[in-house]
């Protein structure tokens, strides 16, 4: 009796495999890229409250100057992140936190929302 690959766990090669690596390649090198962004940002930010900086207008209006006594670090979390989306997607807007509503670019929709939801309880 014979089995058939997906059976016996084995695949055939083919040109989706090149595209499969090509999709892990470019995934594991953005994961890279936002963890290497978010540290960065993550430095900069405590200094720039230590050295009590001013910080930017739409920033102060969703989060305040300076992180609260409590919940020091989920402040700290949520402001990197929005820090992040800005680089990411250049929002050059000095008044609104997240700048214009959003376009096609696949995933900034999801991440829009689930900012502006978060920097709501702030």
């Amino acid at each position: 009796m014979k089995l058939n690959a997906r059976a016996t766990g084995a695949r055939r090669s083919g040109p989706n495999d090149a595209l499969r690596e090509t999709k892990a390649s470019l995934l594991e090198e953005s994961d890279k890229a936002e963890k290497e962004l978010t540290a960065l940002l993550r430095g900069c930010l405590p200094e720039a409250i230590r050295d009590r900086s001013v910080m930017p207008m739409w920033f102060v209006t969703v989060l305040g100057p300076v992180p609260p006594a409590e919940k020091t670090q989920e402040w700290m979390d949520l402001a990197t992140e929005v820090l992040a989306y800005r680089v990411t997607y250049q929002v050059t807007v000095t008044v609104v936190a997240l700048g214009p509503e959003t376009d096609d670019i696949p995933g900034r929709w999801d991440w829009h929302d689930d900012l502006a939801e978060r920097l709501k309880r702030w």
